[in-house]
């Protein structure tokens, strides 16, 4: 069965697209028609995906990119336009997540977190407005977490992630009169090489994990990028300002605590 191709002819760009949920993102989106400029740190990772992409056929280009720099940010979106004609839509995905505490946390390691998953977005959606607003066309996502609506550790990810939620709800309102929309899509704990670390130090994290998910596991990539490929697509065109929950129903309450506070378990 050939997959919709529900975004065909659709500019996508994806940030911290070379790995993980956001290769994944792109993978699908290519295979749903979307034209692709990948947008990543990463050389090597960028390299990788873009010649895996393009091996399917599909159009895509890797730009790569240091988000924490507004100049290359600028010079590299321009570049996109230029080389595409146009942007469509845009998925903010790219962060850097710091585990520490907020005792442990270096103001250089909040910053770094700051800069790249909040100011990072701030920077690619003020690069793509001006052209959206003149097309009275544009689709934004950004890619948010569980734990910026209830604590769960990672500090500092934590709050940059709390302010991308922000950033969805203004660029939402204020903009949506110029035919631009934005959501936010939640993931809870996704399997992906940016937990390698923490597999590292304990291979049985995601067992231990699974009991505070009430569908007995954690997220895949595939998981998000379904979501994801939903709100790029014209099927959601009266959703904007909206967090869509992709969380195994983490959110929906405290999966151990139940049994205990009602004496059943």
């Amino acid at each position: 069965m050939s997959v919709e191709q529900s975004l065909a002819g659709k500019v996508v760009v994806i940030t911290g697209s070379g790995r993980g949920i956001g290769k994944e993102m792109a993978i699908d989106a290519a295979a749903h028609g979307a034209r692709l400029a990948l947008v990543e740190v990463i050389k090597e990772n960028l390299d990788a995906t873009v010649k895996e992409i393009a091996a399917t056929g599909a159009e895509v280009r890797g730009y790569h990119t240091d988000l924490g720099n507004e100049a290359q940010v600028i010079e590299n979106f321009k570049a996109i336009e230029k080389d595409f004609g146009k942007i469509d839509c845009l998925v903010n995905n790219a962060m850097v997540h710091e585990a520490e505490d907020l005792v442990k946390t270096s103001l250089d390691s909040w910053n770094r977190s700051l800069s790249i998953t909040l100011t990072g977005s701030f920077l690619t959606i003020r690069a793509v407005l001006p052209e959206m607003m003149k097309r009275k066309a544009g689709n934004i996502i950004n890619i948010g977490t569980v734990n910026a609506k209830t604590m769960v550790g990672s500090d500092s990810y934590s709050v940059a992630k709390a302010g991308l939620h922000a950033l969805t709800r203004t660029v939402a309102v204020r903009y949506g009169p110029h035919g631009i929309r934005c959501n936010t899509v939640v993931p809870g704990t996704i399997a992906t090489d940016a937990w390698q670390s923490r597999v590292d130090r304990n291979p049985t994290i995601f067992e231990n994990l699974k009991p505070w998910y009430p569908l007995g596991r954690v997220g895949k990539p595939k998981d998000i990028s379904e979501a994801v490929i939903f709100l790029l697509s014209d099927k959601s065109e009266w959703m904007s300002g909206s967090e869509m929950v992709v969380d195994g129903g983490l959110l929906a309450g405290m999966a151990p605590m139940y049994k205990i506070v009602e004496g059943s378990d």
